[in-house]
């Protein structure tokens, strides 16, 4: 089955969607979308590949650059 990851007009945050539904709800903020509505942000091919990729996005930038740092020191 295939996802798309979509982004949510309300709060922003990316979340995943099946292919070919009508509307969404978000999973941070509740709010209901039409798919002509989302930005979609990629397509991908299973739920576990769409998790890896949202929890990426969803990431604050301060929190993977303090990861990165962390990792260099190592």
């Amino acid at each position: 089955m295939e996802y798309l990851i979509v982004s949510c007009p309300r709060c922003g945050k990316y979340s995943a969607m099946k292919s070919g539904s009508k509307s969404h709800s978000c999973p941070y903020c509740g709010y209901v979308v039409r798919i002509e509505e989302v930005s979609i942000f990629k397509k991908v091919r299973s739920g576990r590949e769409a998790r890896e990729i949202i929890k990426k996005l969803n990431t604050p930038k301060r929190v993977m650059k303090g990861i990165e740092e962390r990792m260099r020191e190592t």
